[in-house]
């Protein structure tokens, strides 16, 4: 059983990382006189909105099964033990700016703004809150670095997620002009290179931790196994990236190459969220190897 928590963390992690690469994303690609902000950003308002509904709804939740799993009890009777949980907890000191922040994202969502100012803000408050879940996680045991390289794992899925995502809804639903589809595209590809690159190498210091590249509690532990699937469907989406790189994106000009574009980047981002992050949902959430006794009986593999 992977319990109730990695259900509720998983539809939280898609929408946090999902915003704050989709607010990357446009900030990035926005080109005055081609396709500003003004008009990149109303395509992904659904989105957002969507996305800081699904935070400020599911980080009670989450707070609500931590303070459970602290007192051992359910979520009926943790009710009860919510401000000594605030006031005398590393997670309740936390969640003091955490739910702040997630109000904060709604409203930047909902207000009526300039879009410069909206994505920028929830740009910045997405990624405090992916800094505030690394402090939650098994990495604010490691000391501070361990958590900047979960912060900096997280936030490198982020980007290449939503970079995706946000280059799917922009093309399908907002009507951009071919040249900022071939010069966004490109940025997109890019910039998924060395996020990928960034998720390989903290992900190596974070299987580290996890199992101390030990062969048995790779192989063999619920942490070194749901790490061992994560990894392959990571591997799943870096086939179909690489032909977009190199075979789609010379050719983007071409109205079917732009459509076989925009049909592989919605299948790269549908796999990213729903196995790529629903398993780091449950990876997050699965205790560490490391360190952990053989049980009895067991032989260590040669």
């Amino acid at each position: 059983m992977i319990g109730l928590r990695p259900l509720i963390e998983w539809p939280l992690v898609a929408a946090l990382v999902g915003l704050f690469g989709t607010a990357g994303l446009v900030l990035l690609a926005s080109e005055e006189g081609i396709y500003d902000l003004e008009q990149a950003v109303p395509p992904l308002l659904p989105w957002w909105r969507l996305a800081a509904l699904i935070i400020l709804v599911t980080a009670p939740c989450m707070m609500l099964d931590v303070s459970a799993k602290m007192a051992g009890v359910t979520w009926q009777e943790a009710l009860p033990l919510f401000r000594e949980v605030l006031t005398d907890t590393h997670a309740g000191h936390v969640w003091q700016w955490y739910i702040p922040a997630a109000l904060a994202i709604v409203i930047f969502a909902f207000a009526t703004m300039r879009q410069p100012l909206r994505v920028a803000a929830l740009l910045g408050l997405s990624a405090l809150i992916i800094f505030l879940q690394a402090e939650l996680s098994h990495a604010t045991d490691k000391g501070l670095f361990a958590v900047v390289v979960y912060f900096l794992h997280a936030a490198a899925a982020g980007l290449w997620f939503g970079a995706l995502l946000a280059f799917w809804i922009i093309v399908r639903h907002g009507a951009p002009p071919r040249e900022w589809v071939g010069r966004t595209a490109l940025k997109v590809s890019t910039l998924a290179g060395w996020t990928v690159l960034t998720l390989i190498l903290t992900g190596i210091y974070t299987a580290y931790h996890g199992l101390g590249f030990d062969l048995y509690h790779l192989l063999y532990s619920a942490y070194g196994r749901t790490l061992l699937a994560k990894i392959a469907v990571f591997s799943l989406v870096l086939p179909i990236g690489a032909y977009n790189r190199y075979r789609l994106i010379p050719d983007i000009s071409a109205p079917t190459t732009q459509t076989s574009l925009v049909r592989n980047v919605g299948l790269e981002s549908l796999i990213l969220a729903v196995g790529v992050l629903g398993l780091a949902a449950i990876l997050a959430n699965t205790p560490p190897a490391h360190g952990h006794m053989m049980p009895s009986g067991a032989q260590m593999p040669m």
